[in-house]
């Protein structure tokens, strides 16, 4: 899907997590969506850190939207995000906060499959977008891998 973000230049703040790295950080922004299996190259993993991205506009742009997927298998140790934040910059250094939202752990009851996470901002003009997921630092007591850091798997971030 092509967007406004789509092929932009894309930085990690923080690292990718090696094992599910496939092309790095640029697979957010390369207009392909993945699919249920999160090894095909589509999905890259946060692990032990955040997804934290600062995606390059090139120009002013004005944007009112951001969405992204998460890949959640809860017996494979991936989860959804645990919270958002979205931030924006006319010069890539100073960046104002416009959005930020923290999510519940996961229960038991919640589904696996494709968590679509979309988010409305107030029109904004800016060149730079930077945007942090969460990453589940301790899987909740119900779970076999209790206290440990949970993957976060993405796919594609989409600018409107």
């Amino acid at each position: 899907a092509f967007s406004r973000s789509t092929c932009k230049p894309t930085t990690a703040n923080q690292p990718v997590n090696r094992q599910y790295q496939f092309k790095g950080i640029t697979t957010l922004t390369d207009g392909l969506k993945g699919n249920r299996n999160y090894k095909t190259g589509r999905w890259i993993a946060f692990y032990r850190n955040d997804m934290d991205v600062t995606i390059d506009l090139k120009e002013p742009t004005e944007i009112s939207s951001l969405a992204f997927t998460t890949n959640v298998e809860k017996g494979d140790w991936t989860f959804d995000v645990r919270g958002v934040t979205v931030e924006v910059s006319d010069d890539g250094k100073n960046f104002t906060k416009v959005f930020e939202e923290s999510y519940p752990a996961m229960k038991e009851t919640d589904r696996n499959g494709l968590y679509d996470h979309k988010i409305t901002l107030k029109p904004v003009t800016t060149r730079y977008v930077h945007v942090v997921g969460l990453s589940e630092r301790s899987i909740p007591e119900w779970h076999g891998g209790k206290g440990n850091a949970g993957f976060l798997f993405v796919d594609e971030i989409t600018i409107e």
